[in-house]
């Protein structure tokens, strides 16, 4: 997928000047606070996703109430104008050409993979930001899977509002918490399902890149906790905690509750990795994830690293480009002057308070 003329209205403190990417290596430099990462956030917002921040519509915009993303993509099947909008009156919307669009529909349409700091998370953080990871790994392998993840989704919420009021009742609809807990488990089978299909194939070609590393890294194993994708162990699960989710409000079993778990020969990761150690094993995951969706799509997404150099030696950043998709358009940002990183890069874009200027070709930016 090759990502041009993004434009962005009220998006942090990005002016409203397209900014061009190319297929290749893109450079984004510039002093920190001025504006690359919030360029970088646009375009994953504009491509389906969630700010890597993890920041809420509100925190993005920069008077705090509507913001506006327009692009055009140029892909295989030809150029797309798709854009994101929110306002605190209406919430999200998007749009594909001039008709209403769903974030799974933009997914598919801008496929993109994304690596930042925050990333970190995916081995050390939370279990929410690893599921997180696993649905979005899931989305973009098999875009038709969103509709089960949605459907289990509304599953847990009705499920749990239902176990809510019991908790503050002390009593309840029998038959509509059963009819309830057979959708999530239907549902929930099935997300496990594509999460496990989805994890095969992203395994495979995580292991491919550890091994190519060697070291530490080759002896990195992830793997689902969820034992089971059958429906029956889900139900089975809902029987044996009925009691205890009735007085605490909420549903304890489920793909809500799964985890990624992350060893290096058989000890948890977390527990006994370095920081660099930890930050090159969430590079390749999303490396392996990038190569997934290719392989699933036909067609390559857009790549997009966040102050890719930090904390790199010059050898472990040679290695890092080496390591990077072909053929597929890259955006890599830096606080470094742009000359340092100028040879590996097709064009630069430079950004200074919030406005971005080039992109400038290689020549130029020797010049």
């Amino acid at each position: 997928m090759q990502l041009f003329d993004v434009t962005t209205q009220g998006f942090r403190n990005l002016t409203p000047d397209p900014v061009s990417f190319g297929a290749g290596i893109t450079l984004v430099a510039g002093e920190n606070a001025q504006g690359k990462t919030n360029l970088l956030e646009a375009v994953a917002v504009i491509c389906g996703q969630r700010s890597f921040r993890n920041a809420a519509p509100a925190e993005m915009a920069r008077d705090g109430e509507r913001f506006a993303v327009r692009a055009v993509v140029a892909a295989r099947r030809g150029e797309e104008r798709v854009a994101v909008t929110w306002s605190r009156e209406e919430g999200r919307a998007f749009a594909r050409g001039e008709k209403a669009a769903g974030f799974r529909e933009i997914s598919e349409l801008a496929p993109a993979v994304f690596l930042a700091p925050e990333h970190r998370e995916l081995v050390s953080g939370s279990p929410a930001s690893r599921r997180r990871f696993l649905d979005r790994l899931v989305v973009g392998i098999k875009p038709a899977a969103g509709d089960d993840l949605a459907r289990y989704g509304r599953a847990l919420k009705e499920r749990n509002a239902l176990l809510s009021r019991w908790r503050l009742s002390g009593g309840g609809a029998e038959d509509e918490l059963a009819a309830w807990t057979e959708e999530l488990a239907t549902a929930g089978a099935a997300v496990r399902r594509h999460r496990r299909n989805a994890l095969e194939s992203w395994d495979a070609e995580f292991r491919a890149l550890a091994a190519e590393a060697g070291g530490d890294l080759a002896d990195v194993r992830a793997a689902c906790t969820a034992a089971s994708d059958s429906p029956d162990e889900i139900r089975a699960a809902c029987r044996r905690l009925s009691g205890l989710e009735k007085k605490r409000g909420h549903s304890l079993a489920g793909p809500h509750r799964d985890d990624l778990g992350w060893t290096r020969r058989g000890k948890p990761l977390a527990a006994e990795a370095s920081a660099g150690e930890i930050a090159r094993t969430v590079a390749l995951a999303r490396l392996a994830e990038w190569r997934s969706v290719a392989a699933a799509s036909g067609e390559a997404p857009l790549f997009a690293v966040d102050d890719f150099d930090a904390s790199l030696s010059e050898a472990s950043a040679e290695e890092f480009f080496k390591a990077l998709p072909r053929r597929a358009a890259v955006v890599l940002t830096t606080a470094a002057p742009a000359s340092r990183w100028a040879r590996r890069a097709d064009a630069v874009i430079e950004v200074r308070r919030g406005t971005a200027s080039g992109p400038r070709t290689l020549r130029a930016v020797r010049a």
